[in-house]
């Protein structure tokens, strides 16, 4: 009788931590009051910015995919060859290096784009750090709202 009680119990306290959960997830539509009001002017340059890049860090993103493959290859292999997995290794390095120089530079040419204020906003929810295009490379419709528009999640202290 404990035991189904005890049970009882635990699905009500999952249910009742799966449905707060669902509220306290980010990008709910009442945190857009305090992201960036990007003009028209300034979504279409951001947009041709995103695009200008898009077909570079897509090969790049392949290219880094196959080699992660190969690198699980030569990693799980019966006599393992260090030598082609320190040169692959080599290899994943050089692509990443090429993505984030493209995300630093994607990154700068919108930051040139924005007012004071803006730049505040955008660099104040870690927009430097290149969050800002991860979220907008990674399917939030059209890049430059979704999480741009969101507050930052406050911390209680």
């Amino acid at each position: 009788m404990k035991t189904k009680h005890f049970i009882s119990l635990t699905i009500i306290a999952l249910m009742l931590f799966g449905a707060t959960s669902i509220f306290a997830q980010p990008g709910h539509e009442s945190n857009r009051d305090n992201g960036i009001k990007f003009t028209d002017d300034q979504k279409a340059k951001i947009k041709e910015i995103r695009m200008a890049s898009y077909k570079e860090m897509k090969a790049l993103r392949n290219q880094l995919g196959e080699l992660k493959a190969k690198e699980r290859t030569l990693t799980t292999a019966d006599k393992a060859d260090m030598n082609a997995i320190n040169a692959n290794i080599d290899e994943i390095t050089k692509v990443q290096n090429k993505m984030m120089k493209i995300k630093a530079s994607n990154l700068q040419q919108i930051r040139n784009l924005l007012t004071d204020e803006q730049k505040m906003i955008f660099d104040s929810h870690g927009m430097d750090k290149g969050m800002w295009h991860k979220r907008s490379m990674h399917g939030d419709g059209d890049g430059f709202r979704g999480q741009m528009e969101h507050k930052r999640p406050q911390q209680e202290s």
